[in-house]
């Protein structure tokens, strides 16, 4: 079928590099591979998470362009959470759609909720048995140790979404959704972001009760989480097409739903992207004044976010920024108060 044009994405917010990049780098690489992802047995899960996969998807990065005002520590602490759960992402899918195993997949999600309990507290009796289990005891304690009861019921809260909706993903990948409002509200489940805009607040400071009720700040985060989503599903269309996990993306349900071809589905997605990322320039004048730094770091995330999908291997383009910049630790310095703007 040839790739799917992309289009040239509506991008009015720019994004700023972290300076601890380089930093962060160095640490998740030995952190994860102390958790034991990089070991044999996950490497055809798909191969992307041999130890060259990771440096070519530099998730670190990632994390650098959506928090770049986080020390270094919380850079890390940050960086370890999102690699966790990318793990999941990639791992969860082929491991248990091998043998349509929804049962032993929901078993296994109620099992690493059991590392989270809410008081924060170890549970040296809970022996970890893989990668994810043993980074969500290596990092819980310690995030929890600054967290309120209520932010930590919502931290859990936010992790259970996002393996929740994973579950939703296993049960649909080889069965499509055919509803694209249906697939919309599906999508701010598994793909994590929730979880993201959560975390956000450890470093940022925990949102008062009253602004977390805010109709206002709730259509805020969504817009960034769709807007993040969104993206993520066009850019990443043809990757799923080889990796026969397309049917969870949403250009090509809104292909399938609306009988489009290939290139008005991603059109069409990409006007619902337009849309949620001008409700989220908005939202600054709308949300209270207590939200106002942290929506203000939802619109600089979300620029970091597009940059990311430019510069990463991830998905199947060169790892060379289109400038010709070099990338790898002590580079970081060449991306810093880049503006996000795809050509």
């Amino acid at each position: 079928m040839g790739s799917l044009p992309q289009p040239r994405f509506h991008m009015p917010f720019e994004s700023r590099l972290n300076p601890h990049a380089d930093q962060a780098r160095a640490h998740v690489r030995e952190w994860a591979r102390q958790m034991g992802m990089f070991d044999e047995e996950y490497l055809e899960w798909p191969r992307r998470w041999s130890e060259e996969k990771f440096d070519q998807a530099d998730f670190p990065l990632f994390i650098a362009l959506t928090h770049p005002d986080a020390d270094a520590r919380e850079l890390e602490l940050t960086t370890d959470w999102h690699v966790a759960l990318w793990f999941v992402d990639d791992l969860f899918l082929p491991l248990y759609r091998r043998d349509h195993d929804q049962e032993s997949a929901a078993a296994q999600v109620d099992r690493l909720m059991l590392f989270l309990p809410l008081d924060g507290l170890p549970r040296p009796m809970l022996i970890p048995e893989n990668p994810v289990e043993r980074a969500f005891a290596d990092l819980w304690t310690g995030t929890a140790a600054t967290m309120s009861p209520l932010w930590r019921d919502r931290f859990i809260g936010s992790v259970r979404r996002f393996l929740d909706g994973v579950l939703w993903e296993l049960d649909h990948v080889d069965h499509a959704v055919a509803d694209l409002i249906a697939y919309l509200g599906a999508r701010r489940d598994f793909g994590g972001l929730q979880f993201t805009a959560v975390l956000m607040e450890h470093s940022m400071g925990e949102l008062r009760p009253d602004v977390l009720r805010r109709r206002e700040f709730g259509t805020a985060v969504d817009a960034f989480v769709d807007a993040v989503s969104l993206h993520n599903d066009i850019v990443s269309y043809d990757r799923e097409v080889d990796e026969g996990t397309v049917g969870n993306n949403g250009v090509e349900v809104a292909r399938t739903a609306l009988g489009l071809n290939r290139r008005d589905a991603s059109a069409l997605v990409d006007a619902l992207l337009t849309a949620r990322v001008d409700t989220l320039a908005e939202a600054p004048a709308a949300v209270p004044p207590g939200a106002v730094r942290f929506v203000t770091s939802l619109r600089e995330a979300l620029a970091g976010s597009y940059r990311w999908h430019e510069l990463t291997g991830r998905f199947g383009r060169p790892t060379a920024d289109p400038l010709g910049k070099p990338r790898g630790l002590g580079t970081s310095a060449a991306y810093a108060f880049q503006g996000s703007s795809p050509a």
